[in-house]
């Protein structure tokens, strides 16, 4: 059987070619799976050609439906020949056949194109004056909710007293943390009211040296990895600091080509001083390091506060000192893989990125490191596409 993908911004069109049966179930799957991770809103199926279907060939069709469905995804069947057209009946499945529809601009008119070597869209949500405040807190409970972004070392406890021993690598998006404490062998997360009936249940953590982020969002978009090499997280930092114009915090969700990164081996609140105070040796001996990219093809989180080198002193002091060189710009970025879980091109509430986290199995939670080794690409958290929410950040206070 041959099987065709065919992208448009809003629609995966996908045609089979041949029969679809037992033989063919293993291919027929792999092309819906390739179709649903395209993160278009619509798959159009194009059964055209298919001269026969068995039952094992109508579970393939089922199983991806519901599969997209989770998602808020429409798939539908737009062509079929009489004989698939009559199986589809007898298996009460015909409701899923529907006319294809005509393409239409997935984004409004005011979208504005930006990457290099990249494809990515972005519209502005708020007007370049409205900022948000990024603080250092060196130990503390932060009250979270759906527009507080955070990275640093985590507890998920409600006072001081009761995070001691329990901090690990997190990071906080909306209206959910995760959390991998140094003493456990599995992360773990914690979610604010996830469906807004209950507004004010918002959830607590205990923050130490972690950067907090709370206002507007002002930018909002979606990226698109090229033919040929995956998006690094450098790369769409850096691109969103030039088209906001300022340092910037953002989240990104979709799916990972790979996560990179560093987690305490032991709780950070019995370190003897901070990780930017320690000597290499010292860092590799409270660390652990990946040491190559984890989880590609699964879904990732990343929460990231990047900046120019001529604005870092726009920032507060005790910020700018959590930020370190990546390339063009300066960041601090944690990461977190789950299991894989298709993200639209279309979603737009950031509560999506804490639904992610709160409802697919945690992999890893970790602070996310770059190595410049010139001799491999897979040098550093990446995507093969995704959305994001950015906020411009204001002046020093």
């Amino acid at each position: 059987m041959k099987t065709t993908l065919t992208l448009s911004d809003t629609c995966a069109h996908l045609a089979f070619d041949g029969r679809l049966d037992a033989s063919w179930a293993d291919t027929a799957s792999a092309a819906l799976d390739e179709a649903i991770r395209s993160a278009r809103a619509r798959i159009e199926l194009d059964l055209s050609r298919v001269e026969f279907i068995s039952s094992v060939g109508i579970g393939v069709i089922v199983r991806a439906h519901g599969r997209f469905r989770a998602v808020k995804g429409t798939l539908a069947i737009v062509s079929a020949t009489d004989p698939v057209r009559d199986m589809l009946r007898i298996s009460r499945l015909d409701f899923l056949v529907h006319a294809a529809v005509a393409p239409k601009p997935e984004v409004p008119a005011r979208a504005t194109g930006f990457g290099r070597g990249w494809h990515g869209e972005f519209e502005e949500v708020a007007p370049a004056t409205a900022t948000a405040r990024v603080e250092f807190l060196r130990e503390g409970v932060v009250t979270l909710d759906a527009g507080t972004l955070a990275l640093g070392h985590f507890a998920l406890a409600g006072d001081l007293f009761s995070a001691r021993g329990l901090y690990g690598e997190g990071l906080a998006a909306g209206g959910t943390v995760a959390v991998a404490p140094a003493t456990s062998p599995r992360p773990d997360c914690l979610a604010s009211s996830p469906d807004g009936r209950m507004p004010e249940r918002f959830v607590s953590f205990v923050a130490r040296d972690a950067l907090v982020v709370r206002g507007p969002t002002a930018l909002h978009g979606h990226f698109e990895r090229s033919a040929l090499e995956l998006l690094t997280l450098r790369s769409l930092a850096t691109a969103l600091v030039e088209v906001a114009r300022a340092p910037v915090a953002f989240v990104a969700i979709g799916e990972s080509g790979g996560a990179l990164g560093a987690w305490a081996r032991v709780s950070p609140d019995q370190w003897p001083r901070p990780v930017r105070d320690m000597d290499p040796a010292e860092m590799r001996a409270h660390l652990r390091f990946a040491g190559e990219p984890m989880h590609a093809g699964e879904s990732l989180a990343t929460v990231a506060i990047a900046c120019p080198p001529d604005a870092l002193p726009t920032l507060p002091a005790d910020v700018a000192a959590n930020l370190v060189p990546c390339g063009p710009i300066l960041m601090h970025a944690h990461a977190a893989t789950v299991s894989y879980r298709p993200v639209p091109r279309s979603t737009r509430d950031i509560l999506a990125a804490g639904a992610l986290l709160a409802e697919q199995p945690l992999r890893a939670v970790m602070h996310a490191v770059h190595l410049d080794d010139h001799a491999t690409h897979a040098t550093e958290t990446s995507f093969v596409r995704g959305n994001f929410w950015a906020s411009r950040l204001g002046g020093n206070p």
